[in-house]
């Protein structure tokens, strides 16, 4: 199914369009969908497709002639440039693509290929669309300006592919209740390919024990692999993200429990914040600045949070536990609480769908999350004159109580401000805020089905 990319889709056609020739860098942590969105975008046109692996320049060039080889074309079993690119000297009815994949192995150890084909476009004046692909996002975002030169400046566009959003989700797996939809988002993030080895036949506990836990499961150890593919001194990462997983949040915090140096620190984390493993947490700023938190780091990406908060600390009782048994005493009693984020994730993007739509009293402007030294406010939006919408979540309690309300109307007093209106989530309401919302009609009251 092929949810979610429509405007990725848009994007690579639209330049796809454009007279002359192109050349666009797509990327993405693996698994996001980029194969994908490839194969849709490559459909009905003309396109050579090579997906560089790990080798010697003279193994590349084999492994692209073979590749033309079976396309039909004669080639020598080691071609040089010129031999490749004569596939290109075609006379053609449309546009051809060129898609190299992962080129990060390509350029890493060797440009020449770059360089080559640039001199070859600039001799014949060759009409292409060359589409760049890599899934390491770090390399892409601080490395590769550096390290093509002036090459770089024939890059026409760039292509940064997120995760899908948690309404994705559902559509792909619609069977799921919403617990368990909220609680698997939670786990797998917006990664299709992670979405893939689960199964909406069976249940929550199953697809966990069964998938993740399993020593023989596909997506076991997952999480520290993730992390040991892009970084070196494994050791100093695992206590960091162990760390963040359980609570100590701040820059200080680390350096208490690690001791490792605030210097030290820092670059550490820089590091998993350029691939997208941690994020470093702004509150949205308001009147009650004194009053929010600041230097808050989390992990951000889902499966790599999900195995340092339940499984890496807990490996010598992983290895002792059945999986169902280590399931139901270290993860169950607090997997909903690790799913809030997700739900939070949901409710905000209802708001910001309803902002399209143009279905809310206010348009809103910009949108964010307060968080509080005494207590988070969810969601708060803004229009241009200032107006705001508050947002509150509540979703480990079944219902949201009155108290809960209360609470919230002192994490507005802490943020110093007065919302135009006021949208609460949750599985249900005690009648007490019912009847409240009753009353006042600045109040909404939300809640989802599956």
């Amino acid at each position: 199914m092929f949810v979610g990319r429509e405007s990725e889709l848009q994007y690579l056609n639209q330049y796809y369009d454009r007279v002359g020739s192109q050349m666009i860098v797509m990327y993405g942590q693996r698994g996001i969908g980029k194969t994908t969105l490839i194969r849709h975008f490559l459909e009905k046109k003309q396109y050579f497709y090579y997906e560089a692996v790990s080798c010697s320049t003279r193994q590349h060039l084999m492994f692209m002639g073979q590749q033309l080889q079976e396309m039909g074309m004669d080639m020598p079993e080691f071609p040089d440039y010129n031999d490749i690119f004569r596939f290109f000297e075609r006379e053609t009815a449309y546009k051809q693509i060129l898609v190299l994949d992962e080129f990060q192995n390509l350029c890493k150890q060797d440009m020449e290929f770059l360089y080559a084909l640039a001199r070859f476009m600039n001799e014949h004046q060759k009409n292409l669309f060359i589409l760049l692909c890599s899934s390491s996002i770090g390399w892409v975002e601080n490395a590769m300006i550096g390290k093509m030169g002036g090459l770089a400046t024939g890059i026409t566009g760039f292509l940064k592919i997120r995760e899908l959003k948690y309404a994705d989700f559902v559509k792909c797996n619609p069977k799921y209740s919403l617990q368990d939809s909220v609680a698997l988002y939670s786990i797998l993030g917006g990664v299709p390919e992670l979405w893939n080895c689960f199964s909406d036949e069976v249940n929550l506990e199953e697809n966990i024990v069964s998938t993740i836990l399993n020593p023989n499961s596909i997506l076991y150890g997952y999480g520290e692999r993730y992390v040991s593919e892009e970084l070196r001194e494994i050791n100093v990462y695992n206590t960091i993200l162990y760390c963040l997983a359980t609570g100590k949040n701040k820059l200080n915090d680390l350096y208490h429990y690690t001791q490792f140096s605030r210097a030290k620190l820092s670059v550490y984390i820089k590091n998993l914040m350029e691939l997208e493993i941690v994020e470093k947490v702004f509150s949205y700023d308001t009147e009650g600045r004194d009053n929010a938190q600041k230097g808050i780091y989390q992990i951000q990406n889902h499966m790599v949070h999900f195995y340092y908060r339940y499984i890496y600390g807990n490996m010598p009782k992983f290895k002792s536990h059945s999986e169902t048994a280590f399931y139901k005493q270290f993860v169950e009693p607090t997997l909903m609480e690790f799913a809030e984020p997700s739900f939070s994730q949901l409710c905000r993007e209802y708001l910001e769908a309803e902002n399209q739509r143009k279905q809310l009293p206010i348009p809103l402007t910009k949108m964010g999350k307060w968080v509080g030294k005494a207590g988070t406010i969810d969601v708060i939006g803004e229009n241009d004159l200032g107006q705001t919408i508050a947002g509150f979540c509540c979703w480990e309690k079944n219902r949201m109580s009155m108290e809960d309300y209360e609470w919230l109307q002192y994490c507005f007093k802490q943020a110093k401000i007065r919302p135009a209106y006021v949208y609460l989530f949750a599985r249900n309401f005690e009648e007490a805020i019912q009847l409240e919302a009753g009353r006042n009609k600045a109040i909404k009251l939300i809640t989802f089905e599956a």
